[in-house]
């Protein structure tokens, strides 16, 4: 591990004081530091190289932020096949792998005591729409905008098993997405090495509430039956509206999410250590 590009979130580290641990960090362990021409910070300018076309030869990609500032980092990671390690600065981060009060384990990078795992990404088809460069870490979602009114979504796969829920929306959501929004919807936790596709069902208005999952090499057809136009949000955001009778099919995708971990098979530890901080929230 020779290069790394440090991306941190401005409004989650304001001062840069992480940011700066970070570089200060990396930089001392031998690892040269990479960093975007958009952020300024200038104690430790002479420790970073600065770019404004993100440098294709690096070797990690070092998040400081929280989930969502993953997730805006992933496409970088994906389209250039780099791992990404965060740092987490979000309310409970179960993405992130480093604490900001444990950046002494990053001497593991040059030791190379750690792991990559594989992240399966969800990509959505939808006609008339280019969806080539649109990966789902977590979740796509199908419901109205502002979740007011029922929505009438089919579910078709390739098989053809049928289901139909009348509700709020669906969640359709990679493993690790099954613990973001389809855990709040009472949607089961799925291993990150499992490959599947889950559908978590919010708010239904029927007695059929469980979650479906689907092998991962399905391709999931949603049907809007209903009159209202609805939305469809990739990892939050938006990506495109769903009118009346329209399609939209969620698969896996053929990239990977690649994330650097220094705890193999660390999974379920960090997910209830994490859960057990939420709790003990105010």
């Amino acid at each position: 591990m020779k290069k790394a590009v440090i991306i941190p979130n401005v409004n989650k580290d304001s001062d840069l004081s992480v940011t700066e641990a970070v570089i200060n960090k990396i930089f001392d362990i031998g690892i040269e530091c990479y960093l975007s021409d958009a952020v300024s910070i200038f104690s430790c300018e002479s420790k970073v190289h600065r770019y404004s076309d993100f440098p294709l030869d690096a070797e990690l990609i070092i998040v400081v932020g929280g989930d969502g500032s993953v997730i805006d980092a992933s496409r970088y990671a994906v389209a250039y096949d780099i791992p990404i390690l965060a740092i987490n600065l979000g309310r409970v981060g179960y993405l992130a792998e480093v604490e900001p009060e444990e950046l002494s384990v990053l001497d593991k990078l040059i030791s190379g005591d750690y792991h990559i795992f594989e992240k399966m990404l969800l990509t959505v088809d939808c006609e008339g729409v280019d969806c080539s460069e649109v990966y789902a870490v977590n979740d796509v979602v199908i419901s109205h905008e502002d979740y007011l009114g029922i929505s009438e979504i089919g579910v078709d796969d390739s098989i053809g098993n049928s289901l139909f829920y009348r509700a709020d929306g669906v969640i359709l959501s990679t493993p690790q997405g099954s613990t973001a929004y389809s855990l709040s919807a009472g949607g089961p936790i799925v291993a990150h090495g499992v490959d599947c596709i889950l559908l978590t069902p919010v708010c239904t208005h029927s007695f059929f509430n469980r979650s479906v999952i689907f092998n991962s090499s399905e391709r999931i057809c949603v049907t809007n039956r209903g009159a209202d136009t609805l939305i469809v949000t990739v990892d939050g955001r938006l990506f495109r509206e769903l009118k009346a009778k329209e399609r939209c099919y969620i698969s896996r995708a053929k990239k990977r999410l690649r994330m650097l971990t220094f705890s193999e098979n660390s999974m379920f530890r960090n997910l209830f250590r994490k859960m057990k901080l939420l709790e003990d929230i105010d």
